[in-house]
């Protein structure tokens, strides 16, 4: 893939690639007859269908409950009928997915809770009410919100981190939030700071390419002396958990830690300003920002988007194609995955469709490692990526692990910057899953 790109220890600064929409205002994306819902849109156990085909849905109506601790419902986000319950194909792979034909006539379902009362509401209706909103990181991450927030007994959360970097090439999705939603982003840090009663600061973490977010946050916070907007570096990825703790706080979590380890929650901003939603407005996650962006799209834009929407309805939102796409991304470039069909739904996690051209898809042919280290250099979390996919190709899978396999935050830096076109990115996935597979997980 062609980017101008430069490696830098710990980061790499690749083509930011979002003027085609970093200031076009959010609009209402269509919605389609055809609605598909995978009940797998988290990390975590699969949601498990409680409706059947020929039932009648409403909009913000669940439809598949958590399938477990770490899991997440899934609500439809039209009113009409199921029509099938079925694999379909997902950015992530084939899953499980709820069919709603949409009648268009967007009955609404109750409330999950009591609207106009999160200012009063308890540690524990919060938490219950952002796990009953089906909420997980909108980021990208899609670890299910409610668990997050509640860390392990006897760890002491004293900084809250909100992150707002996104530096991934082309997504504008979280930018755009910040601009348009800055007073809701504040509401939901102040609901979520009730959770922690030994919180003593929060750090706002903001790319320095969006200086009018990195205004309109300082704006809305300055009533508050606790919350601090700090403007960060654009170098990627400079939103992974890992490197925002130690660029705002100077601590550093340990391989295999959590960022409660070292007394911090990281959340996403639009994950944050959707838990403030759902418990003032009452409002189950159905709903989402999404950018579509890329040289191939005739008219790029930042969209609000019904979770379920095939990605072809929003391509059709942008005017279609001007020139022949040679990848379509669900994400971006650096994390993003390729999509085959573009059926596919719009999931939780989905921040960007990303289009790129025949030339800026194009890998080039792999060649043996030079030794070069650059792959080492731009790693963010110190591993060493070329060993790990050696030991992977070799079919040492216990030898990735000891490698640090399961420590990769899965950024793509690697793969991006090897000059040999190693699928290092793609190896250490790969790993990644044959050790969950060997361990059982």
């Amino acid at each position: 893939m062609h980017f101008s790109f430069m490696g830098k220890q710990g980061g790499a600064h690749p083509d930011d690639k979002k003027s085609r929409t970093d200031k076009k205002p959010v609009t209402n994306a269509s919605v389609p007859k055809i609605m598909v819902f995978p009940v797998s849109m988290h990390i975590g156990a699969p949601a498990k269908p409680i409706v059947e085909v020929g039932d009648k849905v409403k909009a913000g109506q669940i439809i598949a409950e958590e399938g477990g601790f770490v899991s997440a419902h899934v609500y439809s986000s039209v009113s009409g009928e199921v029509i099938a319950i079925e694999k379909r194909p997902t950015i992530g792979g084939e899953a499980e997915s709820i069919i709603v034909k949409n009648d268009y006539e967007y009955t609404k379902a109750e409330p999950i809770t009591e609207p106009g009362r999160s200012h009063e509401m308890t540690k524990d209706e919060i938490l219950a009410t952002v796990r009953k909103a089906g909420i997980v990181g909108m980021g990208g991450a899609t670890f299910p919100t409610a668990v997050k927030l509640s860390p392990p007994p006897g760890m002491t959360i004293d900084t809250l981190i909100i992150n707002g970097a996104e530096c991934e090439p082309y997504s504008t999705s979280d930018h755009r939030a910040m601009l348009e939603h800055p007073d809701e982003l504040i509401a939901g840090i102040n609901l979520t700071r009730t959770l922690f009663p030994q919180l003593q600061r929060i750090y706002i973490g903001i790319e320095e390419n969006k200086p009018d977010a990195i205004e309109a946050l300082e704006k809305a916070s300055a009533g508050y002396d606790d919350i601090f907007v700090r403007k960060l570096k654009s170098m990627y990825p400079q939103g992974s958990e890992k490197n925002l703790i130690k660029n705002l706080t100077g601590r550093e979590v340990e391989p295999g830690g959590l960022p409660a380890g070292v007394k911090c929650v990281v959340a996403n901003n639009s994950t944050i300003r959707s838990c403030y939603r759902a418990c003032e407005f009452g409002e189950p996650l159905i709903e989402r920002i999404v950018s579509v962006s890329g040289t191939p799209v005739k008219e790029p834009k930042n969209l609000l988007v019904k979770i379920g929407t095939p990605m072809d309805s929003l391509i059709d939102d942008c005017g279609g194609f001007s020139d022949v796409p040679g990848k379509v991304l669900g994400g971006g470039p650096m994390m993003g995955k390729t999509v085959s069909d573009l059926g596919v739904p719009i999931i939780k996690g989905t921040t960007a469709i990303t289009v790129l051209t025949p030339d800026e898809a194009d890998q080039g042919d792999r060649k043996d490692c030079i030794m070069c280290a650059e792959c080492i250099h731009v790693c963010p979390v110190s591993l060493q990526p070329i060993l790990i996919s050696e030991a992977f190709e070799r079919g040492n899978i216990e030898k990735a692990k000891e490698l640090g396999a399961m420590d990769c935050i899965e950024c793509g830096n690697c793969s991006f910057i090897c000059p040999s076109k190693i699928p290092l990115l793609e190896n250490i996935r790969s790993a990644k899953a044959a050790i969950k597979a060997k361990e059982g997980k």
